[in-house]
């Protein structure tokens, strides 16, 4: 943060939680292209490895020269490449960039905030932005990969007081529940927003529970919500190959292992959850549109904002 403070450069977070002056929804934003152009930059500074968002990686690639600052690259990232790399925060002094050009992007996050207030309904992005601005100071985030991961990022108000945790990688989906409970070791209380496939494939982490304050939110869209927000939606097989809905009552499965759990269908139901702050581990079911019905909504949101922070900034 203080590397940050000296530049002064707009920020574009992962996690939102953990950098209150990070841009909002730029994932969402940045997928214009007009809009990558007029933010584009000469240089960009990537802490760590980028994001999984192909609009943010799309702004990376059209920058004239990328500056790397990751501890990785001297052992398990040998290859990673860039104009400039580090291992760790250099020493810089400020850097000005054009006020002009700064302000387009407290702009582009500011429209974008408002179109995400007023015209979000319910849905697994809704649901992902309620947990993230209703935790707790001071407790721990884990996120599980595919949609919410992507939700975080694009939907989430930039707050701090987090910590969060994902699993990355190519087998981001294995072990979820395990490393959330790990983590909630550490905490005196902790959550994890998982999608449904996702916790069907850890269950055996719920034997022998440690002694954690956790509560596990669980996307129920019967399936893999990612899929339908990529081009292969709508192909012959789609449902088989990658929807592949489980078609098992969750609230059974989870009470079956002595664990208590509860479906939820609203955000006022997802405050009244965190509020509770019920001991041990608990598990909450949250019900969802169809999968298709959301992705459908996702690209609406997102023409939406598109278009405000176009029209708002001249750029249409």
């Amino acid at each position: 943060m203080e590397f940050a403070d000296i530049l002064d450069w707009p920020i574009v977070a992962e996690d939102p939680l953990s950098f209150p002056a990070a841009i909002p929804h730029a994932a969402l934003f940045l997928s214009d292209e007009s809009i990558r152009q007029a933010l584009a930059s000469d240089e960009v500074v990537v802490i760590g490895r980028t994001t999984l968002s192909r609009s943010i990686n799309a702004y990376i690639a059209q920058t004239n020269e990328v500056i790397v600052i990751d501890p990785r690259i001297e052992t398990v990232d040998i290859e990673r490449e860039a104009d400039q790399l580090f291992t760790e925060i250099p020493h810089v002094t400020k850097h000005a960039t054009s006020a002009e050009w700064s302000q387009l992007w407290e702009s582009a996050g500011e429209l974008s905030s408002a179109v995400i207030r007023n015209e979000i309904e319910w849905s697994e992005q809704l649901a992902v932005r309620a947990i993230a601005y209703n935790l707790p100071d001071e407790s721990a985030l884990f996120i599980g990969s595919s949609r919410p991961i992507r939700d975080l990022e694009g939907f989430a108000t930039p707050r701090g007081a987090i910590a969060t945790f994902a699993n990355r990688g190519l087998a981001g989906i294995d072990g979820n529940i395990a490393t959330a409970l790990g983590i909630a070791t550490r905490y005196e209380r902790s959550y994890s927003i998982l999608g449904d496939l996702t916790f069907l494939h850890d269950l055996s982490a719920l034997v022998n529970l440690p002694k954690v304050n956790h509560t596990i939110f669980l996307i129920d869209n019967n399936g893999g919500g990612i899929f339908s927000t990529l081009p292969q939606a709508g192909v012959a097989g789609f449902e088989a190959i990658f929807g592949t809905p489980h078609n098992h009552n969750i609230e059974r499965i989870v009470a079956g292992f002595g664990i208590n759990v509860i479906r939820v269908k609203s955000v006022s139901d997802i405050e009244r959850e965190i509020a509770q702050r019920p001991p041990g581990v608990h598990v909450v079911v949250i019900e969802v549109p169809t999968r298709s019905d959301n992705a459908s909504a996702l690209k609406r949101l997102a023409q939406s904002v598109s278009s405000a922070v176009r029209i708002g900034n001249n750029l249409a």
